[in-house]
């Protein structure tokens, strides 16, 4: 379960500063100003229009995202209004930055595959083997290009499976990692991609929880 260090670099670029975390949508106040001159402005038609202003600024937030919810928009480089699973990336952001230490299953230290025990049990109620060899066993293969949020990505980083982590968005998984601890890694990065071995998906039937609410 050891890996090498591995930071998820973002898009520096310059005309990249603008992060659009929420597509499509404009703040500001609507309707017409009433002029000083216009007689014809009562109190009525003034609280009208400061009302309808008031809900195209709430309708256009769409609902009120929590901070940790835009933290994880920047490091997955996503719309944060794509971020549904807030329970998933609570526990993310609960556990994110504590050490790796290998056989640990807690906030003092905890490796890949306890880690995937804490947040699928938490985020999607599964109840998970203990070990990365015994997860990849348990779970039915998908396509590298059929990944989806909840998933888990499978790595070869010392002799057969070795390590693991779940997929999030944008090419993007949650891991912990031996330089790292628990923090974002990047299919795309050369070190992942030369050592992964598979994708799976985890069967309900399997591992969900009784009476646990589904949100694959």
């Amino acid at each position: 379960m050891v890996c090498s260090a591995s930071v998820a670099q973002g898009n520096n670029s310059s005309n990249n500063t603008a992060l659009n975390f929420i597509e499509g949508i404009q703040f500001g106040i609507t309707g017409k100003r009433p002029q000083p001159a216009d007689t014809s402005v009562t109190a009525h038609s003034l609280t009208a229009n400061v009302t309808a202003s008031i809900k195209h600024g709430l309708d256009a937030a769409l609902e009120t995202f929590m901070p940790f919810q835009f933290k994880y928009a920047i490091l997955l480089n996503q719309s944060v209004e794509k971020l549904t699973n807030v329970i998933l990336y609570k526990t993310i952001d609960d556990w994110y930055g504590t050490r790796y230490r290998f056989g640990g299953s807690t906030v003092r230290g905890i490796d890949c595959s306890a880690f995937m025990q804490v947040l699928a049990g938490y985020a999607f109620g599964w109840m998970l083997p203990r070990t990365a060899r015994e997860q990849y066993a348990a779970m039915k293969s998908i396509a590298r290009n059929d990944l989806k949020e909840g998933d888990f990505v499978f790595f070869n980083t010392r002799g057969g499976v070795s390590h693991v982590g779940m997929y999030l968005q944008n090419n993007k998984f949650v891991h912990s990692c031996s330089s790292q601890g628990v923090s974002i890694g990047d299919l795309n990065d050369s070190y992942w991609s030369v050592r992964f071995i598979g994708a799976k998906r985890a069967s309900q039937n399997s591992f969900q929880l009784p009476g646990f609410p589904s949100f694959n």
